[in-house]
């Protein structure tokens, strides 16, 4: 009987070991996800004030805008195509960063997931 009672502390302080390394692993894969919406939404901030003051700029020059002539028309069009051209920039590099972000969180969910087996 003794052998057994030495087997269960000996299994009893196994699966606390177990434990606490499972705490540790999830205590730094909370603060690996906090990191990361952080981050997300500081990304996804900016980009929507980069898209606003594009905005502002085009209302702006549509505003101010006396187009009377066609050489003006093309001056603005061009305007116009560069403006384009930030919008897609941002976009791009939101989605890059949305994506990267993305494969943090897969790799986070795998970490919180509980295992049917001890480690």
């Amino acid at each position: 009987m003794a052998e057994h009672a030495g087997a269960s502390a000996e299994a009893l302080e196994s699966a606390r070991s177990l434990l606490a390394a499972r705490d540790r692993d999830l205590a730094d894969a909370d603060a690996e996800l906090a990191e990361v919406v952080s981050a997300a939404h500081a990304a996804a901030t900016e980009a929507i004030r980069k898209l606003d003051a594009i905005n502002a700029e085009i209302e702006t020059a549509v505003a101010q805008s006396t187009v009377t002539a066609p050489v003006e028309g093309r001056e603005f069009a061009r305007f116009l195509l560069t403006k384009q051209r930030e919008i897609s920039e941002v976009l791009i590099s939101a989605r890059a960063e949305a994506d990267a972000k993305t494969v943090v969180l897969q790799r986070l969910a795998d970490r919180y997931r509980v295992s049917s087996t001890p480690a």
